[in-house]
């Protein structure tokens, strides 16, 4: 899926969060959303997946304005997992809430696509480590075949060992299921890594953009004091 932003304004009674936002999320690639806590990257990604309305500007999935959402997907920051339901509930969500119980295959090939073991299937997120919990939020994220998939700091909490892993999963499964990818981070090393294009957003402006590759070569000042002062594991 193809997203065109143009000219995007949000405020939030008096204060301007975002500021004639532009930009393009090119079809199976992997966008990374750059920027410090409270520069309006999380309002922007709530915008896109529609959980917030904007003042003015418009948006374009695939070119049109109107979207089924069911086509996205979320892995958030903490995982976010269900702690009374098991692993397999957890990932198979949305048709174990349904009373559906057809889902086990399903289940048990995500779970070797993510790296996870088939004797978790029946344990509950305690009874797992801080890295596996995140390879079944990606598990769970998958599960119904999202054309695109927005992921919220997916290395935060994990040493610099399995944010490694977490970043050759996440880029394994996107360029495998050629899904479009939207990332925000402050982890360079994850952006360089598992990006494509970048976007660095300071005070709801985009204030630089270009290829993940190249990030570290920047000429953008504000670009360079955040690589600075942020995670490079």
């Amino acid at each position: 899926m193809k997203i065109e932003i143009k000219n995007l304004k949000k405020s939030f009674n008096e204060n301007l969060v975002l500021k004639n936002i532009s930009l393009t999320i090119e079809k199976n690639k992997s966008t990374i959303i750059l920027g410090q806590s409270g520069c309006g990257k999380s309002v922007l990604i709530k915008i896109i997946y529609q959980l917030f309305s904007f003042d003015s500007g418009f948006i374009l999935y695939d070119g049109k304005s109107e979207v089924d959402i069911d086509k996205f997907s979320m892995l958030f920051q903490y995982g976010a997992l269900f702690d009374s339901l098991k692993i397999s509930e957890n990932i198979a969500f949305t048709d174990f809430i349904n009373n559906k119980t057809n889902y086990e295959r399903k289940v048990l090939s995500l779970m070797n696509d993510v790296g996870l073991d088939k004797s978790i299937f029946n344990r509950f997120p305690s009874e797992i480590s801080g890295g596996m919990k995140k390879r079944v939020a990606l598990a769970r994220a998958l599960y119904k075949n999202p054309k695109l998939i927005f992921l919220d700091e997916p290395t935060t909490g994990l040493d610099p060992i399995n944010s490694d892993k977490i970043n050759e999963l996440i880029l394994k499964v996107i360029r495998k299921r050629k899904i479009t990818a939207v990332t925000i981070t402050h982890d360079i090393k994850s952006a360089i890594k598992t990006g494509d294009h970048y976007y660095f957003i300071d005070k709801g402006i985009i204030q630089d953009k270009g290829d993940c590759k190249k990030i570290l070569k920047t000429k953008n000042k504000l670009f360079k004091s955040f690589i600075t002062g942020a995670s490079i594991k």
